[in-house]
């Protein structure tokens, strides 16, 4: 992860932080002659929790002689989000995805498991009342490793998730607090990857690109 994504990941979480803080406090001291203010604040905070089925495609893959296959991922989200006034927020949150990919070398096939810590940083527009969402933004993948074994040793494929993604995605309202979300990342960056490696030597490097596609729902606390 460069400097430049971790002082953004630094500022978010400090950010987060203090919505947390004045959030407490204000529940905590409440002004009871400023009622109406209060049910009409124009900066207000909004938590979740979801989870969901990701689709991971390679756009690229450098090598011919490597297939990749996706099987499909699980995520659990914690959902943060800022909202400014009634139309739009600033959404982020922590996202986990365990899952795993079937992969092909030289007639040899291998069992690929894959984790990603990831944080997103998104612009949302919100219609009526929160029932229609869009956003829109850039993801940030704080840990993806990718790794296989073979009868010995275990050994790394490498990134999948690269630190740079685009994100956009629209949400619906089904139930007073229940989102259903759809949503797709495209990487920025190439993730730099390696098959058929032994305990006698490494095996083949290459780069690929991925997109996923995400669909969940969440719950609004």
């Amino acid at each position: 992860m460069t400097t430049f994504v971790r002082y953004i990941v630094t500022i978010t979480v400090v950010a987060l932080l203090s919505m947390v803080g004045a959030r407490v406090m204000a529940q905590e001291y409440p002004n009871p002659f400023m009622l109406e203010e209060r049910e009409q604040n124009l900066v207000s905070t909004e938590w979740g929790a979801g989870l969901g089925g990701v689709y991971t495609g390679f756009s690229k893959v450098s090598v011919e002689t490597v297939t990749l296959n996706s099987r499909l991922s699980l995520q659990g989200r914690l959902n943060m989000a800022l909202t400014v006034g009634r139309y739009f927020a600033v959404e982020s949150g922590l996202i986990f995805e365990k899952g795993g990919i079937d992969a092909e070398y030289r007639g040899k096939c291998y069992d690929i498991t894959t984790t990603a810590f990831e944080m997103p940083l998104l612009l949302s527009l919100r219609l009526w009342d929160g029932g229609l969402r869009a956003n829109a933004g850039v993801q940030f993948g704080l840990i993806s490793n990718g790794g296989y074994f073979d009868s010995i040793d275990s050994y790394m494929f490498g990134t999948v998730t690269p630190t740079w993604n685009l994100a956009t995605g629209v949400g619906v309202r089904v139930m007073p607090n229940v989102i259903v979300e759809l949503k797709y990342t495209h990487a920025l960056q190439d993730g730099v990857n390696q098959l058929g490696a032994t305990n006698k030597g490494a095996g083949l490097d290459f780069t690929t690109r991925t997109h996923k596609v995400m669909l969940g729902v969440s719950l609004i606390l």
